[in-house]
């Protein structure tokens, strides 16, 4: 599981860095291109660029220690409960690199909180912290969820 988990932290890394450079460079290499240089615009530029870019080199150089930290190291087998795990982080992960850049962009030009960015934020953050085991031993409810989602369709 740990290096299926890899696979998919770094394939998530690259998704993130890949699509903010596409969807970005036309804008940059256009006729207009000089106009995200300004002042007024660099700080959006670097808040909805540089920080999915970032966070995408980061999960691709860290995806080692992200899945040894999401499995450990002594499970062998998978189970539909560590798949789900997986996925629930992944998608957590995603959210928060997509959306921190977003929220501290409007921040930083406009001085407002951009509420649907932050809810997205705390979601996400929420997704990566909350797909566990519990102290008491009861599962995290979206891992319980799913696990009888899956086991209703066998």
């Amino acid at each position: 599981m740990k290096p299926f988990s890899i696979l998919l932290i770094r394939v998530l890394g690259l998704y993130l860095f890949l699509k903010t450079l596409f969807s970005v460079l036309p804008a940059l290499i256009g006729p207009m291109g000089s106009e995200f240089w300004s002042a007024a615009m660099l700080p959006m530029l670097i808040a909805t660029v540089a920080v999915p870019m970032v966070g995408g080199v980061l999960l691709w150089c860290f995806a080692g220690r992200l899945a040894g930290r999401l499995h450990g190291d002594g499970e062998v087998r998978v189970k539909d409960d560590d798949l789900v795990r997986a996925g629930t982080f992944l998608i957590g992960v995603y959210l928060v690199v997509r959306h921190v850049g977003v929220l501290v962009g409007v921040y930083s030009t406009s001085g407002a909180v951009a509420y649907d960015a932050l809810v997205v934020v705390v979601a996400g953050l929420g997704m990566m912290l909350g797909g566990g085991e519990r102290p008491g031993g009861g599962k995290a409810p979206s891992v319980a969820m799913a696990h009888s989602l899956i086991a209703s369709d066998a």
